[in-house]
């Protein structure tokens, strides 16, 4: 009986002890439940605060101010509201959108050409037949005047085309210009809020010199020396006597390898400065946060805690607003480049059916302006890379925390 008597005081004494146990790590688990949730909470309030203080008026103008077809492919219209519903995790179909506009808007561009390209065909079939209408003696002479004359009709509703694609590429220039006065000043003070001074110091004369040196080069290099190649390839192509190919190729030739030259050099020194500035601001970061925590008396973890909780918050505001300003830069770009390519295909398609009812003449000269037009996607897809690749830098180096 004795021994009874005590083995029921040990399992008594054992199911107290795992009684006590369970509760204390019951209520352990609801304070660390607790501290999550705080934290959680204070993460959140620090982002909206942060969201709410950036200065975004410049980069809400610049939304307000697109084309309805680039509108439709931007799935938000404030600004604000749709950087704190990234932070949250909440994302909307951006792919769907554009899609869906960027196919509307093909159809869109290839009619709008159409009458151009029916026009040129006409115009082409009718000076083959005037010129096998001509009398013998007089077919050589007769034959250059019907080809002038039907020539500058052809020249003339090419240059109307032409002139829509060039204001389209000098619009989107300055958009883009637009697009970058306002994006790259609030990712310089998102950058500066992470502590990343190097960065800071590194991006803001490459940003500087891509909001205005590439530009200024491509308005007043590039856009000359294309419209250039087109008076040659008219020119060119209006007599037989005149020959102006090779200078059109050596126009295009050096505008080409300029763009190459230009955005290569820029590319790297971007990456290079970019990626050693991330280091040097992650080293740093590090630093600052080990001399809190160690240096401060009493108060040290506290601050370190602290410090960490405006990290991830600023850290969360940079990426989605970088995450932000890479969708609209892509619906402000993609739907004039896909204009200047429908506009080659058109040249394409005009020079091919030309060439057997027309003039040989004609379709060298439609052939030759398409493919100059190369210059214009050339820089305009070229800026707009540069931009993606600044502004992925800046969301995948400087992230401190």
């Amino acid at each position: 009986m004795k021994r009874v008597k005590g083995k029921s005081k040990v399992i008594i004494l054992f199911l107290t002890a795992a009684v006590i146990t369970l509760a204390l790590f019951s209520s352990e688990g609801v304070a660390v439940a607790k501290d999550e949730d705080d934290l959680f909470d204070n993460l959140s309030s620090s982002t909206v605060k942060a969201i709410e203080n950036l200065d975004t008026d410049a980069f809400q103008r610049f939304l307000d101010s697109l084309e309805d077809e680039q509108k439709s492919a931007v799935p938000f219209h404030d600004l604000k509201e749709f950087i704190k519903g990234l932070t949250k995790g909440e994302t909307e179909d951006f792919f769907s959108n554009f899609l869906t506009a960027l196919l509307k808007s093909l159809g869109k561009y290839f009619v709008g050409f159409l009458p151009a390209i029916i026009t040129i065909l006409v115009v082409s079939l009718l000076k083959s037949m005037l010129s096998g209408m001509t009398s013998g003696f007089l077919k050589t002479g007769t034959s250059e005047i019907v080809h002038v004359v039907c020539y500058a009709v052809i020249v003339v509703v090419l240059s109307s085309a032409i002139v829509n694609v060039v204001q389209v590429t000098v619009t989107t220039i300055n958009n883009m210009t637009a697009f970058a006065n306002g994006v790259f000043p609030v990712l310089l003070t998102l950058l500066a809020g992470l502590g990343a001074t190097t960065g800071v110091a590194t991006y803001q004369p490459m940003m500087a010199v891509l909001g205005g040196g590439v530009m200024a080069l491509i308005s007043k290099v590039i856009l000359p020396a294309f419209i250039a190649c087109v008076v040659f390839a008219v020119v060119g192509n209006l007599s037989k006597n005149v020959k102006l190919t090779k200078m059109n190729k050596m126009f295009k030739s050096v505008s080409s390898w300029l763009i190459g030259i230009v955005f290569g050099l820029y590319g790297t020194f971007l990456t290079v400065g970019g990626i050693a500035g991330g280091v040097v601001d992650k080293v740093g970061y590090s630093a600052a946060k080990f001399a809190l925590s160690s240096y401060v008396p009493i108060l040290g973890g506290y601050l370190s805690d602290g410090f960490d909780l405006v990290g991830a918050s600023m850290m969360l505001v940079k990426n989605a607003f970088g995450y932000t300003a890479v969708i609209v830069l892509v619906a402000t770009v993609m739907f004039p480049l896909l204009k200047i390519v429908v506009f080659i295909f058109s040249l394409r398609l005009a020079s091919a059916v030309a060439e057997p009812i027309g003039d040989d003449r004609v379709s060298n000269m439609l052939s030759t302006v398409a493919d100059n037009c190369s210059l214009l996607i050339s820089a305009l897809a070229g800026v707009a890379f540069m931009f993606f690749v600044l502004i992925m830098l800046v969301i995948g180096v400087f992230n401190g925390v």
